[in-house]
């Protein structure tokens, strides 16, 4: 397989690069996460700059689709700003690729220039309080009415639901087999309630419960259109694929930032009259975390390669999401055991990555079910 980045790649890359080294101070990026202050002014730069157009295609008037080059934005930001890098991902990756996938012309004709120029946020509203992970049904109903359909349940870990324009719900029509479809959902629709979770990481970039009390929406807002059910159930796995996508994503750079943050000090920190690189506990777990950050980007490169390429590898992607979910929290625990004392010190980064990496996106499965869901996908 080929891994050299296309002549595009390496200008997005290169490109993002330059905006974190201008734009995305550490201090103030520390500050932020104190206050819990969403990164709105970065995001309209990033979105100035027409990043959030890559995994749209050139017919719908974006810049794509490139979703090897979403995946390097997003593990670039991911490595000083998760929050940042999460709603980048949330919008562009999972909403922005979901839309431009999955809708109806009318559909992507009326959404995606929001998510183009960034002006309008869309999220994915997927689990429920009382079902966990289970993907096979939902509890949340959609009752026919005319030409509307009424929507009436719970979604919880629905992230930026109240900063989104658009959210995507999944829902089992009444008068079905029990299929859960996704329908469009605007954000200030009546009847819907939005609640804020406190979490421990990922300061700035919201989690919330989202309530429907009776939310009717247009039957045209069905994503996709009418479908059968074996068609549905290839949506959910395109669906599927774009969030397990984005979280490997923000675990990468989380992997790649926490090591480069550790390796920094461990050439700088003096101990016993020489820097603490060269004691070999301190190299055996950089080495460590080396290999775990690029395992992570090699598996989570090659995963969106392929979904650039037009081929069918949600086994990839999850072999993804769970590599680059453990390194990012191997190398931001190792981070903070280089750093010692300090690494528990809130002035130091070293927590930050750690309390970011345990939150990674929460959405999508735990390992020990996206484990079970990989075994099945290779016939154990």
């Amino acid at each position: 397989m080929d891994f050299a980045l296309t002549e595009e790649q390496g200008f997005i890359r290169d490109t993002i690069r330059k905006f974190v080294a201008k734009a995305c101070d550490r201090e103030q990026i520390k500050r932020m996460d104190e206050e819990g202050a969403f990164p709105a002014e970065l995001f309209r730069k990033v979105s100035d700059i027409g990043l959030c157009a890559l995994t749209i295609p050139e017919a719908d008037g974006g810049g794509g689709p490139n979703t090897l080059g979403a995946v390097i934005v997003t593990a670039e930001l991911a490595g000083i700003c998760p929050p940042l890098a999460g709603t980048f991902a949330t919008h562009s990756l999972c909403g922005g690729k979901v839309l431009a996938d999955l809708g109806t012309e009318a559909q992507r004709e009326r959404y995606l220039p929001g998510v183009i120029d960034g002006s309008s946020l869309v999220t994915l509203a997927l689990l429920e309080p009382d079902q966990g992970y289970d993907q096979s049904g939902s509890r949340t109903t959609a009752r026919r009415e005319g030409e509307r359909v009424v929507l009436n349940g719970a979604k919880t870990f629905v992230r930026l639901a109240d900063r989104a324009a658009l959210i995507l719900v999944r829902a089992a029509l009444e008068d079905g087999d029990g299929t859960p479809v996704f329908f469009l959902v605007a954000a200030g629709t009546p009847g819907i309630e939005i609640r804020t979770l406190e979490t421990v990481g990922f300061h700035g970039m919201s989690l919330c419960e989202v309530g429907l009390d009776a939310v009717a929406v247009g039957a045209e807002e069905r994503l996709g259109g009418d479908a059968d059910a074996p068609a549905e159930r290839k949506k959910l796995a395109r669906v599927m694929s774009a969030e397990h996508l984005a979280v490997a994503a923000c675990g990468m750079g989380i992997a790649q930032g926490a090591y480069a943050y550790a390796l920094q000090y461990a050439r700088e920190r003096v101990q016993f009259g020489r820097p603490i690189i060269q004691f070999g506990a301190i190299r055996e777990m950089l080495v460590e975390m080396a290999l775990q950050a690029r395992v992570a980007e090699l598996l989570t490169c090659q995963a969106a390669s392929l979904i650039d390429r037009g081929q069918e590898c949600l086994p990839e992607i999850i072999q993804a999401r769970l590599a680059a979910a453990e390194a990012a929290r191997k190398t931001s625990l190792h981070g903070v055991q280089i750093f010692g004392g300090y690494g528990y010190a809130m002035e130091y980064d070293a927590q930050r990555y750690l309390r970011d990496a345990m939150v990674l996106l929460s959405g999508g499965g735990t390992r020990q079910v996206l484990g079970q869901a990989l075994g099945v996908l290779w016939g154990y």
